[in-house]
């Protein structure tokens, strides 16, 4: 495996306006920091720490999706220089490989945990990064029989300083397989989408139903047609590709490229050839849209978090100058802060309305994403059904399996979608309680582990139909038909009748007869198979994507739990804080309030000026946001 600095487009970006965002708000923590540790709210000084870590370290997923044998192992090489994803033309990728930055280079192997726990941790298995391969193909790993769930590789590439991971995702079965499922419920937790087709024809139905799932799904995504040194038709395709999207009013961008063109470029230190392939524009837009993008996001949510914990601590000083200013009229103040604290106590309480409105909601939406499934999966039995009894099977199968797997994936997507948006929702009813107004300081559900039980689990509605040969018709008609004449050469004997060549056209009439009846039979029999085929395909989906809902509601639901309890702590922590700092004001001499007035009103100065470079952090980031 070989590594190196991409010739064009991946040297380091110069500082951006986003990235300053990112200095500031750092300088803004490291204030706030300092405030809540010297005011003892070692409570907060966690959660700003816990922000701090996400802005440092942060990790721009980059999903690279397509159908089968687009090229997306090669692109992830073309884009970092290395060889780190196994590609041949007999190898296909069986399970996601992310790729980050290391120094040296790491590799490793989660394996999906034997327990059915959902919570379960997966196995881990370091392996050398040369023996990748063993893993991740389905030559050496044939229908993943090892169980591999994810496999993490670290390089020391240049292009994945700031924080880049590309994930390869398993082309296999198709964009309309589970597969596409799995990788379509991955989309909402990536900040960017390589959507990539090759230059042989223009997009398919099922890569246009998979963009408009991504798109609905994930801010960014990019479409990326490969292979463009192999089709010299390749313009065209983007062309067609192109009225597809405007036709679907799918607003994105396409990007040709080609892996052999940038591979042979950066071996030769050629810069023509290098942006003849494409990668300087696909390098760009990764940096511009997709890092700058990830970054303001995440300034914007670690400036609410701090904004939040100034909030508190402004609160906390005002109720004490307030105090200081007029202890006479303590009485208000303090019946004002028992009320407070009385609803700090209720938040905390194990009988809180918003733990009530947790686990109701909990129950609500769990029964609503089981019926919301099973309707669409009522519906694809209906519609599979009504195409069945129109037709010969054996005729049709080639085209409707595909359309089964295609249409059940998408039902199960938008299921995972309608999940997503029911649970976003849950979390602001919740935090309503907290009298949590901005939007951004509202929990948002990490459903990053969706999928993982699907992932462990396949199946199939292969059915095989049995149908006449010609010998077995020509059998079928002899019988009719010896029985036709036998018939009617018996009934002329009893009558004593010379029927001449009856009996032999009765034979036909009747062989003919036999040889639909049996052709109807056969008909009826695979229809019969077919539709408890398309059930039995539908009931394994319908039980494996239930278990992966419940699953998913269950780490919901504790996210949710543990996030809002803490939210609880912290006030009730705020509020006691500032009843002592209140009943301590009133009881103070005169000399001590004047003195400590100054120091309190100081204080607050210096919180409004952070919450000040606060927002001119948040305000620098979007700022940055490219306009459309």
């Amino acid at each position: 495996m070989t590594t190196g600095e991409p010739m064009a487009g991946g040297a380091a970006a110069e500082p951006s306006e986003s990235s300053e965002a990112v200095d500031a708000t750092l300088a803004a923590i490291h204030l706030v920091t300092k405030a809540v540790t010297a005011y003892g709210r070692e409570d907060l000084a966690a959660r700003i720490a816990a922000a701090r870590q996400r802005l440092e370290d942060p990790a721009f997923r980059v999903l690279v999706v397509g159908e089968f044998k687009q090229g997306k192992s090669s692109l992830v090489n073309a884009l970092l220089n290395t060889s780190v994803c196994p590609v041949d033309d007999d190898i296909a990728t069986s399970a996601p490989t992310a790729v980050g930055f290391a120094d040296p280079p790491t590799a490793r192997v989660l394996y999906s945990p034997m327990s059915e726990d959902p919570d379960a941790e997966p196995d881990v298995e370091e392996i050398p990064v040369d023996r990748i391969r063993e893993y991740v193909t389905e030559a050496a790993n044939p229908a993943n029989e090892r169980r591999v769930q994810w496999v993490e590789v670290g390089v020391p590439s240049p292009m994945l300083e700031d924080g880049l991971v590309f994930v390869d995702t398993p082309g296999v079965g198709g964009l309309g397989s589970v597969h596409g499922a799995i990788t379509a419920a991955a989309l909402p937790t990536a900040d960017g989408v390589l959507f990539l087709s090759d230059a042989s024809q223009e997009f398919s139905e099922p890569e246009m139903t998979f963009l408009k799932q991504a798109i609905s799904l994930c801010p960014n995504v990019c479409c990326v047609v490969t292979k463009i040194d192999f089709y010299p038709a390749w313009r065209k395709i983007v062309d067609l590709d192109q009225g597809h999207l405007a036709e679907a009013k799918i607003a994105t961008s396409i990007i040709s490229v080609s892996s052999t063109l940038r591979t042979q470029a950066l071996e030769l230190g050629d810069p023509e050839l290098d942006e003849e392939s494409g990668f300087p524009q696909l390098i760009e837009t990764l940096r511009a849209e997709i890092v700058g993008d990830g970054e303001r996001r995440g300034v914007a949510g670690v400036c609410a978090e701090l904004l939040t914990v100034t909030d508190q601590l402004q609160a906390q000083f005002n109720t004490e100058e307030a105090a200081l200013k007029a202890p006479e009229d303590a009485g208000p103040l303090r019946e004002g802060l028992e009320r407070a604290n009385q609803r700090a106590e209720q938040l905390h309480s194990q009988a809180a309305r918003w733990a009530v409105t947790l686990a109701d909601g909990i129950g609500d939406l769990t029964s609503d994403v089981d019926h919301d499934l099973r309707g669409r999966l009522r519906q694809i039995t209906k519609e599979a059904d009504e195409v069945i009894d129109n037709d010969d099977p054996v005729e049709i199968w080639a085209e409707f399996e595909p359309w089964l797997y295609r249409r059940s994936a998408e039902d199960v997507v938008n299921n995972f979608r309608f999940l997503q948006t029911r649970a976003e929702e849950l979390s602001a009813q919740v935090a309503e309680h907290f009298a949590l107004d901005s939007e951004a300081a509202v929990y948002h559900p990490d459903l990053g582990g969706a999928g993982a039980s699907l992932r462990r689990e396949s199946t199939e509605a292969h059915v095989d139909f049995s149908t006449m040969g010609k010998g077995q018709k020509a059998m079928t008609g002899v019988r009719g038909g010896y029985m036709g004449v036998l018939m009617f050469g018996a009934l002329g004997s009893m009558v004593g009748l010379a029927i001449g060549a009856l009996p032999v056209a009765a034979g036909l009439m009747m062989g003919r007869k036999a040889l639909r009846d049996e052709e109807t039979r056969q008909i009826t029999m695979r229809r019969q198979n077919a539709k408890n085929a398309i059930r039995k395909y539908l009931d394994e989906a319908s039980f494996l994507s239930g278990k992966e809902s419940r699953d998913t509601l269950r780490r919901v639901q504790r996210q949710l739990r543990d996030h809002y309890t803490t939210r609880a702590d912290e006030l009730q922590r705020s509020v006691n804080e500032s009843k002592q700092a209140a009943a301590q004001a009133v009881q103070a001499d005169q000399q001590t309030r004047t003195k400590r007035l100054k120091d309190v009103q100081a204080e607050i100065q210096r919180i409004a000026m952070l919450r000040k470079q606060i927002v001119e952090s948040r305000d620098l980031a979007l700022a940055s946001a490219p306009t459309s």
